[in-house]
């Protein structure tokens, strides 16, 4: 279980087809810090267990459903990614309870930038639609964020939006999101 809150961006080093699956090698030297073998570390919202690590990096092994299910599959050298540690017993829950279990992937329509944050629209597939509630937890790209407004269940596009501060968009991966861009979606 993982809490949303990112801990750092991480950068694929390595993308090596293994069977029908891959196995990624990621920079994340916090996360490896304290991690070992079999340990649980999300990347970008997906839960990768630890197989092999050294001071700054680590090696997990992602099956062939995974490369289906989420952003993983496009990711290449040099792709940055979130990175967040399971979290322990008796941790503060900042954000909310995340499993690291995508449920799908949706795309962005659109950023708007204010004054200090940016709105961010993002469309879903219609079977997650009536998931997302508007003021309820969505976690986009493993970040726990709270649904600002969702389209109606009449529109064509099912959407649902996202207001992210400064510190999200510079802590994680979201600040650099434009229209088009995939994102793995955990409702």
């Amino acid at each position: 279980m993982f809490t949303g809150l990112i801990e750092e961006i991480g950068e694929i080093l390595a993308v090596n087809p293994s069977g029908d699956g891959a196995r990624v090698r990621v920079r994340a030297p916090h996360a490896v810090s304290d991690a070992g073998h079999g340990d649980s570390i999300s990347i970008s919202g997906v839960c990768l267990t630890v197989v092999d690590q050294d001071a700054e990096s680590f090696t997990a092994d992602v099956m062939h459903q995974t490369l289906e299910m989420t952003t993983l599959t496009d990711i290449t050298r040099g792709t940055r990614v979130n990175v967040e540690r399971a979290m322990s017993v008796g941790d503060r829950l900042g954000g909310h309870i995340v499993q690291g279990h995508i449920d799908g992937t949706g795309s962005v329509l659109a950023v708007t930038p204010g004054d200090q944050w940016s709105v961010v629209r993002i469309e879903l597939p219609h079977a997650l639609a009536p998931l997302v509630v508007d003021k309820g937890s969505i976690a986009v790209d493993g970040v726990s964020l709270t649904v600002s407004a969702v389209s109606d269940a009449s529109e064509p596009t099912q959407w649902f939006e996202v207001s992210l501060i400064p510190e999200t968009l510079v802590a994680t991966t979201l600040g650099a999101r434009t229209p088009g861009d995939a994102v793995n979606l955990e409702t």
